[in-house]
């Protein structure tokens, strides 16, 4: 279903990246996994679970927590050095897009309606996943190391909608992890919330959805003016 009606668009489009548009949770997975059997103490899946879509220094604080290390200074330069250099180790060899995103990135396109890539993830690591989904795609993009405070903080989707020229309000984002979801919605976005894993609580405020098959820009449209995902579908609501 494409939408060409500039009356059937949002002002704007946020899109996180990891999980939400690439396959990539799986990867990071694999490197946080490891990150913490290195430093002595398995990872559980509840612990895992809290640090998705995290920023860099909120994941470090969760695993510090729980490793009951003190991971600051050059401590946290080396840790995170060799985290980043694992999952990009990875993303170069096995990148895939997650259900439906490319189609609605096309349908965006087609709309012509202006989007943004809004990521915790720190630049240096997104250009290899940019690379993949092709940062001529995006009018602006918005990385980790771009503001003061990371997601869950909302000054990520405030920082993309300012640098896009739209209110928050009138712009919708699409997200996969609780800290996402909730960055958008305290931002002021509509906020489309597809969990990249099961078992994620909702998060007050955004419209849970279970995949992006099928959605495209007038699906998102009607979270601006209140219409569930499945209804502007012709479905029933997740």
């Amino acid at each position: 279903m494409t939408s060409n009606s500039s009356d059937r668009v949002p002002s704007a489009v946020c899109l996180d990246m990891d999980g939400t548009l690439v396959d990539t949770e799986r990867l990071w997975d694999i490197a946080v996994y490891e990150l913490a059997e290195h430093l002595g103490r398995p990872l559980d899946e509840t612990t895992r679970e809290r640090t998705l879509g995290n920023s860099l220094h909120g994941f470090f604080e969760i695993l510090g927590e729980y490793t009951g290390r003190r991971i600051v200074g050059e401590e946290f330069d080396r840790l995170a050095h060799r985290l980043n250099s694992r999952v990009t180790e990875l993303m170069r060899t096995d990148m895939r897009w997650r259900p439906g995103a490319e189609d609605l990135l096309a349908d965006i396109a087609s709309t012509r309606t202006p989007v943004a890539l809004v990521t915790n993830t720190t630049a240096d690591v997104a250009v290899v996943p940019l690379e993949f989904i092709d940062r001529s795609r995006f009018d602006v993009v918005v990385t980790g190391c771009m503001v003061t405070e990371a997601k869950p903080a909302p000054d990520p989707y405030l920082l993309a909608c300012a640098r896009l020229g739209v209110e928050p309000g009138s712009a919708v984002a699409v997200e996969d992890s609780v800290t996402g979801a909730t960055a958008a919605v305290a931002a002021g976005c509509r906020v489309l919330y597809i969990p990249s894993t099961d078992g994620q609580p909702g998060v007050v405020g955004a419209h849970t959805h279970d995949t992006l098959e099928g959605i495209d820009t007038a699906a998102l449209h009607g979270l601006t003016s209140g219409t569930p995902v499945g209804a502007a579908m012709g479905q029933s609501s997740v």
